[in-house]
C-alpha cells in the first residue's frame, strides 16, 4: 500500500484526492492545509484526515469545527510520497522547508528546476523517473496536446504542430478569474512554457495560439500537423481508435459541443463529471496528403489526474509502466478506446 500525502484541497486538490483514494494499491493518508476555509470545509466532510501545515494555526481550524491531526511535521511520518497542489510558485517553497527527505510531485505552476522530473509524461518519461525523487506534472494542455502527438508521430513522424487552443476563462468557484463577455488572448509566457514541456519529450517545431473565452467546462484546441510520412483518413482514426486515454466522438450524434460532451460524460461514464479522456471529433479529422487536421475537447482540471497517479507508483514502486498504467486507467474507470456513442 501506497501512503500518499496531499497539501492543498482546491481545484487540482480535490480532484488528486478522489483519484487516489480510487487505487486499490493507494491510501491517501491526510491532506495537509493552510486555513480552514471552506476547502479545507469539503476536505473534512469528505472524511479525509486533516493536518495543518503550521503547528500555530490549528486552533483556528478547531475553532472552525474542524477536526485536526497536527501539523505537517506528524503529516509527513505518515506518508511515502506528497501530491502537492499547493498555488502556484508554493509547491517548491514547500520543498524547501518541509520534503528534503519525503519524495514529492508538483504541478505545472512550479518551475522546471523544482523537480528531477520537469516534465512528467507517462508515455515519455516513467523510465527514468525510476531514479527520480521529485517529479512535475505538466501542463493540461501539454499532455492532451502530447497524448495525441505521441502515437501520430510513431506512424507517421510528426515534423511541425500548428495548434490553437481555446480555453476555458474560469472554473466553478473561481468565477472573478474569468473573462466575462470578451475573448482574450494568452499571455505569451504561457504558450512558451508549453511549447518548452513538449520540446523537453519530443522535440518538434511547434506554432501555439490560445484564447480565453468565457466558459467553465472543457478547452478545445484545433491542431494541424505536418507528417514525414503521408498518411490517409482510415489509418489515422484507426491509430486513435486504439489509442489510450483518448476517445473519437461523434457530433453528428448530438456530442458537439463542450456543454454535450460533459453532461455526457457525468450522466454515462463517471458522476463527478471529470474527463480524464481526450476527446476527438470524428467528423473534423481531416487528412491530406502530409498533412492532418484534428479539433479535440479536454478538461483542463483533470486530464493530466491520471498522469498524477501514474506519478506516484512510479516515485514509490517498481512497478513496470505498462501494468500501472492499467491500474490507473481500471480505478478511474476510463473509458476504452474507441468511437463513440
Amino acid at each position: 500500500m501506497i501512503h500518499v500525502g496531499l497539501v492543498g484541497y482546491g481545484s487540482q486538490g480535490r480532484r488528486i484526492a478522489e483519484a487516489v483514494s480510487a487505487q486499490k494499491d493507494m491510501r491517501l493518508s491526510g491532506v495537509c492545509l493552510k486555513e480552514p476555509d471552506l476547502s479545507a470545509h469539503m476536505a473534512a466532510m469528505k472524511g479525509f484526515p486533516i493536518y495543518a501545515i503550521d503547528k500555530r494555526d490549528v486552533q483556528a481550524f478547531e475553532k472552525e469545527r474542524i477536526g485536526v491531526r497536527g501539523a505537517i511535521s506528524d503529516f509527513l511520518a505518515e506518508v511515502d510520497v506528497i501530491v502537492d497542489a499547493a498555488p502556484a510558485g508554493i509547491g517548491k517553497k514547500n520543498k524547501e522547508r518541509f520534503y528534503a527527505n519525503h519524495k514529492a510531485i508538483f504541478q505545472a505552476g512550479e518551475s522546471f528546476d523544482v523537480a528531477d522530473i520537469p516534465v512528467f509524461i507517462s508515455k515519455f518519461t516513467c523510465a527514468t523517473a525510476k531514479k527520480a525523487k521529485y517529479a512535475r506534472i505538466p501542463t493540461p494542455h501539454t499532455v492532451a496536446l502530447t497524448r495525441v502527438l505521441e502515437p501520430l508521430d510513431a506512424c507517421f513522424s510528426v515534423e511541425e504542430v500548428l495548434c490553437t487552443f481555446v480555453n476555458v476563462g474560469s472554473e466553478p468557484m473561481h468565477a472573478s478569474l474569468g473573462p466575462v463577455d470578451t475573448i482574450a488572448s494568452e499571455k505569451p509566457n504561457t504558450l512558451q512554457l508549453i511549447k518548452d514541456e513538449i520540446d523537453y519529450v519530443m522535440p518538434k517545431h511547434v506554432i501555439l495560439s490560445s484564447f480565453r473565452v468565457p466558459s467553465i467546462l472543457l478547452s478545445v484546441a484545433s491542431i494541424v500537423l505536418r507528417l514525414k510520412e503521408k498518411a490517409i483518413l482510415n489509418d489515422v482514426k484507426a491509430m486513435l481508435n486504439k489509442n489510450a486515454r483518448t476517445v473519437l466522438l461523434k457530433g453528428e450524434k448530438g456530442l458537439n459541443s463542450t456543454d454535450s460532451i460533459f453532461e455526457y460524460f457525468r450522466r454515462a461514464v463517471r458522476a463527478s463529471g471529470d474527463i480524464y479522456e481526450v476527446c476527438v471529433w470524428n467528423e473534423q479529422i481531416e487528412v491530406t496528403n502530409d498533412k492532418v487536421k484534428l479539433v479535440q475537447a479536454f478538461d483542463p482540471h483533470c486530464v493530466q489526474t491520471p498522469e498524477i497517479i501514474d506519478a506516484i507508483r512510479v516515485l514509490t514502486s517498481e512497478e513496470e509502466l505498462e501494468e500501472s498504467f492499467k491500474r490507473t486507467n481500471e480505478a478511474l474507470k476510463l473509458l476504452r478506446p474507441g468511437t463513440y456513442p
